[in-house]
This record gives structure tokens, sequence and C-alpha cells, in this order.
């Protein structure tokens, strides 16, 4: 924002709620300055804008969960008494009423502002109509530290098509929604079923997209039906069978590891079938 464009109404009430021996710092980039990029990848989107002498203001989606921002300071803050966000009308848009879209509390020395995702996409709206939103501060102890942060719209379309097509590509699911898997199996059965080939090429897609994973853990178990020593082995053979079918997908064998339980652990009761369906199993467990 260039220090010596006029301000819009409703800054200037807020600034006139700010003790007058205070003052107020204004940050956000010319429009010359005003940049946006992102950084893309199948398990998370970027979409970000650097404000010269405050910091940065950061939209982020990750795989299988909802957009965030952030508002994040390169250097330490005052403490605040007060944070508004603005959405300020342009001077070109003839007509359009700046407003006040949301007051935020203040939580001691600011270090970043994060809003949820129902504010998030707002912010972002407010943006691609070509709005300024802008973060009205006031300093706790007699205003000072008062601030005026705002995010130009200047060079966001071409990054934001960006941010909307990696969102489309993103994976459907998180590392806590697809960190452990529990397969069935029929009785006295070996075989991968639909629902476990499906799971499995999920883990294999998610896997390949994130370095992260270092190990992969797979279980066996069984229902109490048989010998102790045949039921380990069934378990052994289960889990190796779905070993194999990851190794034929291209996970690399020096990541997994496989174990039998047996009946040893069952997950439910083997007095009635039902229970008996449930202990008929794999645990598979993707460890960072």
């Amino acid at each position: 924002m260039s220090k010596t464009q006029p301000l819009p109404a409703l800054i200037v009430l807020l600034m006139a709620c700010t003790p007058a021996s205070a003052q107020i710092t204004r940050y956000g980039a010319t429009l010359h300055e005003s940049q946006w990029g992102t950084a893309t990848s199948r398990m998370q989107c970027s979409l970000y804008h650097e404000i010269p002498g405050y910091g940065q203001a950061l939209f982020t989606q990750n795989a299988g969960e909802a957009l965030t921002f952030s508002l994040r300071p390169s250097m330490p803050l005052p403490a605040a008494q007060k944070i508004a966000l603005l959405s300020v009308a342009p001077a070109w848009k003839h007509g359009v009423k700046s407003k006040t879209l949301l007051t935020l509390p203040a939580a001691g020395r600011e270090h970043k502002i994060e809003l949820n995702s129902e504010h998030s996409l707002q912010l972002l709206n407010e943006l691609a109509q070509g709005m300024t939103p802008t973060f009205s501060t006031i300093g706790a102890g007699g205003g000072r530290g008062s601030r005026l942060t705002a995010l130009s719209p200047v060079q966001l379309r071409p990054a934001q098509t960006e941010f909307t097509a990696c969102i489309t590509n993103l994976l459907p699911y998180s590392y806590s929604q697809i960190r452990q898997s529990q397969l069935q199996f029929d009785f006295g059965s070996s075989a991968l079923l639909p629902e476990a080939r499906e799971r499995a090429d999920q883990l294999v897609e998610f896997i390949q997209e994130n370095s992260d994973i270092r190990r992969i853990r797979i279980d066996g178990h069984t229902d109490n039906i048989g010998r102790n020593r045949y039921n380990r082995a069934l378990g052994q053979r289960r889990a190796e069978a779905f070993k194999h079918y990851l190794l034929a997908k291209g996970i690399a064998e020096k990541m997994v590891v496989v174990k039998s339980y047996g009946e040893r652990k069952p997950k439910s009761s083997n007095r009635t079938p039902t229970g008996r369906a449930i202990n008929r199993r794999v645990l598979v467990t993707l460890e960072r």
C-alpha cells in the first residue's frame, strides 16, 4: 500500500480510535512490488504473498483437509489490543464500500494470525474481487505498535489459477486419515478381497507422493478357529499377501515390516460369528 494513497474512510475511523500519541505503521506491497506465488504438490498447495517490511501472507490446503490462511510476520511484533480484518475498496472501484469482515481475538504478542476454513475462503474471495484485505491492529498499552497490514490483489489471478488447479489434484486423504488401515479376510483365506486391493492402491499412491513415510508395518491376525500354530502361519500368509501386492506396485521391500500375531490379539470377541469375522484381518500402519 503506497504511503501517499488516501486512506479509506473505514480505516480513518479505526485510526481515530487509536490514541493520538501512538504511531501507526502501514505494511503492504505497492502496485509495482505486488507478487503472488505458488508451491504445489499432491500433498499440499500453497499460495503466498510477500508483504514488504512485514512478512508473508499464506493460503494453504493440505491433502484431505480444508483451506487455511496465516499472516506471518518475519519479526516479533508488539502485543495487540484489538485486531480487525477489513475489506478495503481500491480507489478505482467506484461505489464499492469498504467493510469489516471479522474481528479476531488478540492474545499476547503477535507471532502470526490464523484463519479457519470459512474465513480463509472469504478472504480469498475478497482478493479475487479486487478488494484489498487489511488487518487493522491496535497495539496494547496506549496503542503502541498499532499497524495496518494489507494484502494486494495485484498479480493474484495467474497464481490463484495454479493454486486452484493444485487443489483439484490433491490426494483425497491426509496422513492421519490413512495412517492405519484394517483389512478383512474370508475364513481360512489369505487372498486379498477387492476392498483390500483398493486400499492398497490408495496407500501406494500416498506413499509415492509422500517422502516422509519411512516404514510400513503389516500385522496379520486370525480368529481362534484352529490350532495356534496354524493360525500363526495363516496370519503370516495374510500379511505376506498384502506385502507382495505393495511390492508389485513399486513399494521398496526395505520399507515393509511383516509380523503375525495369529489369534493372540483379537479385536473383538471370538464367541460370535461377527466377532470372528472382525478378527480375520491385517492391520497396516504407516510410520514417518
